[in-house]
């Protein structure tokens, strides 16, 4: 059994992929805590809208199907 969600767990996945993609700090950053806030706030509201067109589209349950379906066949 898994303590997250579908939905929690496909954000958490597309959060890591995000994250990877982004840019590095700028060299005269706030503290680090400050940064980490402010770019997770950011962040979530960039998937939340990208979770929001996803889900204008198709359902969590076929997006999840789709997906392992994807990743069975690899």
């Amino acid at each position: 059994m898994s303590l997250f969600s579908t939905q929690e767990q496909l954000t958490v996945i597309s959060y890591g992929f995000y994250a990877s993609c982004s840019s590095p700090l700028p060299q005269h950053a706030p503290p680090l805590s400050l940064s980490l806030r402010h770019s997770f706030q950011t962040r979530c509201g960039f998937l939340e809208y990208i979770f929001g067109l996803i889900n204008s589209w198709c359902s969590a349950s076929q997006l999840l199907l789709v997906l392992t379906q994807t990743a069975t066949t690899c």
